[in-house]
């Protein structure tokens, strides 16, 4: 059988981003150099406390925003996105930090953005365009209200990469931010760390390099190390790949178990495959679907018999069982005892 994420780890909806957890890590590092209980900014944001840096662990975006009101609102910091860059590190971005800094050329170190940002996050994507003096990493937003701290930490964290790996005393030629509500005091902040013009409440997020420092080579470029690097990377979005699609399946699974219209062919077509290509896709992730409707089946059972005024005729519904017999037979198997056996024992506790 699958190991699935719990029911309340689904995201909201098929396309919600995520972020890496180890930016979730630095916002708590961030908040504890500040004096403030960082544990309990994120138990109110909803979102696991762990100051250790899990590269596999992902936050919704939604919930990284919360981080930062709460954050902001705690410390009373209005450029706390620039204030987190002090505790970010090549290794806080798993081994896309380690083919960044390996690169041989901004250029080269550009492309990667634009490659493999997605292990960092989905909320957004990164362009690589010229104009007439200079070369210009645009970011596209593709989310909407995306929080303002969250621009500016990523910024400020490109800036401070290009002067370690290139020049420490690189100053990019421009930079545009959308914030448009920054008091002049906060507006000095970011003019002093970029040590440029900062363009704000901009229509771009962007920042501009001289068209020169951009090909020249760096000098800890190293090829072999960025591609070995690379290769993680790409091993690393595989398995995000592989999950969403379970999920996605178990997420359809979900909607459609009341309906009785759950077959593996029409969440295939819900899905843009065939269901032969959504067979073979799940036989690579060692599942079927047979197996994920089993699994979610019985973890929404599990959920639901647990809530004493939901019936077992009401969870056979929500589950898509012809009747309760059905559901009896199948939770049996699952758990070795009938619905309201298990009921009576767990509530006799």
């Amino acid at each position: 059988m699958t190991t699935l994420a719990p029911i309340d780890a689904l995201p909201a909806n098929l396309q919600e981003p995520t972020a890496m957890h180890s930016w979730a890590v630095v916002i708590a590092q961030t908040l504890e150099h500040a004096g403030v209980d960082s544990q309990a900014i994120f138990e109110e944001a909803g979102v696991e406390y762990k100051m250790a840096v899990n590269p596999y662990m992902r936050v919704p975006t939604r919930k990284i925003s919360r981080l930062f009101e709460l954050s902001v609102a705690a410390t009373g910091n209005t450029c706390f996105g620039l204030s987190m860059v002090e505790f970010i590190h090549p290794t806080t971005f798993h081994a896309l930090g380690y083919s960044l800094f390996a690169s041989t050329t901004l250029q080269d170190y550009f492309e990667r953005l634009v490659r493999f940002f997605r292990i960092v996050s989905d909320n957004c994507r990164h362009h690589i365009e010229e104009t007439e003096d200079a070369v210009k990493l645009r970011i596209e937003l593709l989310v909407p209200n995306l929080s303002h701290e969250t621009q500016e930490g990523w910024t400020a964290t490109l800036v401070k990469f290009t002067r370690q790996i290139y020049n420490p005393s690189f100053n990019p030629l421009k930079v545009c931010l959308t914030r448009d509500n920054c008091s002049d005091e906060d507006k000095e902040q970011f003019r002093k760390y970029f040590r440029t013009d900062v363009e704000f409440g901009s229509n771009e997020w962007a920042i501009y390099f001289d068209k020169e420092c951009v090909l020249q080579p760096l000098p800890g470029g190293n090829n072999e190390l960025a591609l070995m690097n690379d290769k993680v990377v790409m091993e690393y979005l595989s398995n995000i790949e592989k999950t969403d699609l379970i999920n996605r399946v178990r997420t359809h699974i979900i909607k459609l178990l009341p309906s009785g219209n759950c077959s593996k062919d029409y969440i295939a077509s819900k899905l843009n495959f065939s269901s032969r290509s959504l067979q073979n896709k799940l036989e690579a992730l060692n599942t079927t679907y047979q197996d994920i409707l089993d699994d979610t089946r019985r973890d929404l059972a599990l959920k639901y018999i647990e809530n004493d005024h939901t019936s077992v005729s009401e969870i056979t519904y929500l589950l898509g069982f012809s009747d309760t017999s059905n559901f009896s037979r199948a939770f049996k198997r699952w758990l070795g005892c009938t619905p309201t056996q298990y009921r009576e024992r767990e509530f006799a506790k």
